[in-house]
């Protein structure tokens, strides 16, 4: 009985370890960029506001041209 009393209080501490560093945001899947991304929302707007501007910039740029209709522009000599 005391081993398993044992492994309890090790297994016990270790949540406890992880818990504490979730708490201050150091767990380790906070340390990547995507971790970190996914907390901030500062980032996160500014990627939404940049891919507004792209998604714009394509509608803007990549217009087909169309004709005038017939008789709307003055003759090209």
């Amino acid at each position: 009985m005391p081993r398993d009393s044992k492994r309890k209080g090790v297994t016990k501490q270790a949540v406890l370890v992880e818990l504490e560093t979730l708490r201050q945001g150091r767990h380790a899947r906070y340390q990547t960029l995507l971790g970190r991304f996914s907390r901030c929302q500062d980032w996160q707007q500014a990627a939404s506001l940049c891919a507004a501007a792209v998604e714009a910039t394509t509608r803007t740029y990549n217009r087909t041209p169309l004709d005038a209709p017939p008789g709307w522009l003055p003759p090209v000599s």
